[in-house]
């Protein structure tokens, strides 16, 4: 079952603002989450998230983090994502369970990989050629399938 992307977003925060980073800017989120993405699909045979990525001008975009994120432009991301929690009746951030041990062992395994590349890098990594963004892209498609990125990453893990 895949997370809701917010969740999956902040559960990301989460472990920068642990590790008291200063480069998680709202590219860099959006980077991340569409590895992370791809190795839970790779590995684990599902999304990650619950909203497509969208292939933009820079990459793969989730359009709801992109707007939750934009008042930060370039800048360091420096707070959590909040959303209204019925129960309380207030707004407050969210994060995948650590209970979900899978999904944490694919994040663990993303941040490691690609936490220590920029995100004009990382951005440029989502460009490469036959890569599921360049493929939505020049298919002209308004998202990007997550069974493409499934296979791409797949053949990223066999190389």
């Amino acid at each position: 079952m895949p997370y809701r992307a917010r969740h999956v977003a902040n559960s990301l925060l989460e472990r920068g603002f642990q590790e008291a980073r200063q480069d998680i800017t709202p590219m860099k989120i959006q980077k991340l989450m569409f590895f992370l993405n791809g190795w839970h699909l790779a590995t684990l045979g599902a999304p990650a998230i619950d909203i497509s990525f969208e292939p933009w001008r820079y990459g793969p975009v989730v359009p709801i983090i992109y707007d939750d994120l934009k008042c930060y432009q370039a800048q360091s991301v420096r707070g959590y994502i909040n959303e209204h929690d019925p129960a309380t009746n207030t707004f407050k951030p969210f994060i995948v369970s650590h209970d979900c041990t899978d999904f944490y062992n694919v994040l663990d395994m993303t941040w490691e990989k690609y936490i220590g590349i920029d995100a004009i890098r990382l951005s440029a990594m989502t460009h490469e050629p036959g890569s599921p963004w360049a493929q939505a892209l020049n298919a002209g498609m308004d998202e990007i399938p997550n069974n493409i990125i499934q296979e791409y990453f797949v053949r990223l893990a066999q190389s």
